[in-house]
């Protein structure tokens, strides 16, 4: 654990490596998507390949959706540690984000625990012997021996 007596830290930035990987990566992805297309376009394509043309650039879109969140949620915990001396920080900050929202579940939303009492339960808990067997019976339906 960090000691937040240090400096503060600075928030995350883009930078220009993550850039380069984050459009290789979109290009990778529209590249697949160009392959699979030309492939349902052939006498043997199928429409699977046409399925898998569609989805790589929603694969692209993902890593550009995934880069954006990670930034955010970095940059909220680097505030966070920063802020840690104001114990109102991360209220203002949720306040900020959700306003004045309700964030609690509705009591008709979940169904209803069911209820039972103890006596009702140590008889549905008892534990039960099984039917004796009958010692001269065969242990196997064709064994004839006792």
């Amino acid at each position: 654990m960090s000691d937040n007596k240090g400096p503060k830290r600075e928030r995350k930035k883009v930078r220009a490596s993550h850039l380069v990987f984050l459009t290789l990566a979109v290009i990778g992805t529209l590249a697949l998507a160009w392959w699979q297309w030309s492939r349902f376009q052939e006498g043997s394509g199928t429409f699977q390949n046409l399925g898998y043309a569609l989805q790589w650039p929603l694969f692209g879109a993902f890593f550009i959706f995934a880069y954006r969140k990670y930034l955010e949620y970095e940059n909220d915990m680097i505030d966070a540690r920063n802020n840690a001396e104001d114990p109102d920080f991360l209220y203002q900050a949720d306040e900020k984000q959700f306003g004045e929202r309700v964030t609690e579940i509705d009591e008709g939303f979940l169904p209803e625990r069911p209820t039972i009492d103890v006596d009702t339960f140590n008889e549905l808990n008892t534990p039960r012997r099984r039917a004796s067997r009958d010692p001269r019976a065969p242990r196997n339906p064709g064994d004839s021996t006792p």
